[in-house]
C-alpha cells in the first residue's frame, strides 16, 4: 500500500481488514496447536479480539465519516523489556502473554506509522483508531502479565 492508496477509504479499510484477519488467523493457529487448555482459551480470546476489529472495519460505510472513537490509553511498556517469543505447542502462559504483548506492540507501531503517512484526516483516523485498539489490547495483556506473573509468589 502506498500513499496514493492511503487516500482511498476503500483501500485503507480493505488493507486494515486484511491485517486484522491475518492476526485472527495467527491466534487461531496458536489455539489449535497449543497443548494446554488454558493456553488454548487465551489464544481464542486473542483471536476473538482481532475478529472484533475486523468486523468493525467491515461494518464501516466508506461514504460516511469513520464511526470510530479513539481514546488515550497508557502504555505500561512492559513489552519494551521483553524479547520476542516464538510459538511452540508447549508454550507456557508467561511466554504466551509475552508473545501476544510483543505482537500487539508491533501492530500498534505499524498502525501509528501508517497514520502518519496518510494525508487525509478520514483515512489517518482509521489508523489512529486501530493503533489505539492495539495499544488497548496490549495494555490488557500487560495488566494480566503484571497480576498473574510479576506479582505471583
Amino acid at each position: 500500500m502506498n500513499e496514493i492508496a492511503c487516500r482511498s477509504m476503500e483501500d485503507v479499510i480493505a488493507f486494515a481488514i486484511d491485517r486484522e484477519q491475518k492476526a485472527h488467523d495467527f491466534y487461531l493457529q496458536c489455539m489449535e496447536k497449543a497443548k494446554k487448555p488454558g493456553i488454548k482459551d487465551f489464544f481464542r480470546e486473542m483471536a476473538d479480539e482481532e475478529a472484533r476489529h475486523r468486523d468493525l472495519l467491515k461494518e464501516q460505510d466508506v461514504s460516511d465519516e469513520p464511526a470510530f472513537q479513539t481514546s488515550g490509553v497508557e502504555d505500561l511498556k512492559l513489552s519494551d523489556f521483553m524479547v520476542d517469543v516464538r510459538f511452540t505447542p508447549d508454550i507456557s502462559y508467561q511466554q504466551a502473554l509475552a508473545m501476544a504483548m510483543k505482537k500487539e506492540e508491533k501492530a500498534h507501531a505499524f498502525y501509528e506509522a501508517w497514520k502518519a503517512r496518510c494525508k487525509s484526516e478520514k483515512t489517518s483516523g482509521i489508523f489512529e483508531f486501530l493503533a489505539g485498539e492495539e495499544l488497548r489490547h496490549k495494555r490488557k495483556i500487560e495488566e494480566i502479565y503484571d497480576t498473574d506473573i510479576l506479582q505471583w509468589d
